[in-house]
């Protein structure tokens, strides 16, 4: 399309609407704009991590900023959130050398984030071993 002359520059971006979560190689979890509005009304800063051994689950819930197991949640201005969680990713056994984008789902209840990890990039003899009942 254009305008006497102009050219309307087509967005390429769009607002999203699902939440997700992000693992960097340097050992951060970061969450999506849409997630970010989710903890902005949630008026959240701090969290603690979960993980489900069995399933690879990891859970990300909000929590009181004084929980002596709690992380900062850093919100961007709108767009995206971090947590600095490399000794977690390390318990886990998370080795991929890329970000991973996986979805998430926001657990009103428990007021926490989930989603499912990718075997692929857990170090199984690692969660094998310090699974819950495991000798």
């Amino acid at each position: 399309m254009v305008t006497m002359g102009y050219e309307v520059y087509k967005r390429t971006g769009a607002r999203v609407e699902t939440p997700t979560l992000s693992i960097a190689p340097d050992g951060r979890i970061t969450i999506n704009a849409a997630a970010v509005r989710i903890a902005r009304e949630s008026r959240v800063k701090s969290v603690v991590l979960l993980w489900d051994w069995t399933n690879h689950r990891l859970a990300i819930k909000m929590t009181q900023a004084g929980d002596r197991n709690s992380y900062a949640l850093s919100l961007a201005t709108g767009h995206s959130g971090s947590v600095r969680a490399r000794s977690f990713l390390r318990y886990i056994g998370w080795r991929a050398r890329n970000r991973e984008t996986v979805p998430a789902t926001w657990n009103e209840k428990e007021r926490m984030f989930e989603a499912i990890l990718p075997a692929e990039h857990l170090e199984s003899e690692r969660w094998g071993a310090k699974r819950p009942g495991a000798h």
